[in-house]
């Protein structure tokens, strides 16, 4: 059974995220994980009991005050509450504590909630930033806005150098959900143009998935992702998905790490991301 992974610091930003996390996994039928990372310093003149009786009333707070918050969650999306395992996690570092669960209980998907970063946020970095550069699980960001939609429609921002064995992990993420995928290649005037009804027979057949090609041209007045943007809003577009191993192709800086994270940062949808060196 697959297992997705959402994390929460009990902050109204991460409702989106568990709120998203609840109705995939029921789409899914996939096992619910609800994590929440903490760390406790010692305090240097505590005995190891002393500290040990702290942490244990500690945890047994924030186990009771998740429970509640959880709760609340499902009453107000008016959905009864699926079956879901709430974990808490020591670590120093969030991340660290969040991508190593994950892949000790072999999770498939991380969701996290993510909002607008301001300029020294986005200096230091953030949870999510982090997640998509370093996770080598895919991770699905949440706009802290986000209202809870049907996924209907996939956004696959191609560029085309492994859009087959990408597609093959997007069709796995849309089947179960019957979410149509359209694939995107923002191409500039001289690249040379494909067949778009060859093509998308073409990946029918080895992606065994209907796939629509969208081939939009480069607005050389635009950034990339506002390219994307524009895109989004034509095609109406539940969830992006970007790969974000830097690709030595004309695209390269597109799906540089960085750009996703600043998708994350701004979006206003959810954003899907792979790591180009996982197989």
């Amino acid at each position: 059974m697959e297992k997705i992974l959402v994390t929460t610091d009990q902050s109204t930003n991460s409702k989106a995220a568990i709120r998203f996390a609840v109705k995939l996994a029921k789409q899914r039928k996939a096992e619910l994980i609800i994590l929440h990372v903490y760390h406790l310093l010692k305090p240097f003149n505590w005995s190891d009991s002393e500290f040990k009786e702290y942490g244990d009333a500690f945890r047994e707070k924030i186990a009771t005050e998740l429970t509640s918050f959880i709760a609340e969650i499902y009453h107000d999306i008016h959905e009864p509450e699926i079956q879901h395992q709430l974990v808490l996690v020591s670590n120093i570092d969030v991340v660290d504590g969040i991508m190593q669960y994950a892949a000790k209980h072999d999770c498939s998907y991380i969701c996290i909630a993510t909002r607008g970063a301001g300029v020294l946020t986005k200096i230091f970095g953030t949870h999510t930033a982090k997640l998509i550069t370093h996770s080598h699980i895919p991770v699905i960001c949440i706009p802290s806005g986000y209202h809870l939609k049907e996924l209907k429609n996939i956004l696959y921002a191609s560029d085309m150098t492994d859009y087959e064995r990408e597609l093959v992990k997007i069709v796995a993420f849309a089947r179960p959900i019957n979410a149509s995928v359209e694939m995107m290649h923002i191409s500039y005037p001289f690249e040379f143009s494909f067949d778009k009804e060859l093509m998308e027979a073409t990946l029918k057949k080895k992606a065994d998935y209907e796939v629509t090609i969208l081939n939009k041209k480069r607005d050389i007045t635009n950034t990339l992702l506002e390219d994307i943007e524009d895109a989004i809003k034509a095609s109406k577009s539940s969830l992006l998905v970007l790969f974000t191993h830097q690709s030595r192709s004309v695209f390269e800086k597109l799906f540089y790490p960085s750009n996703a994270e600043d998708y994350s940062f701004y979006g206003k949808i959810p954003l899907l991301t792979f790591n180009k060196n996982e197989n």
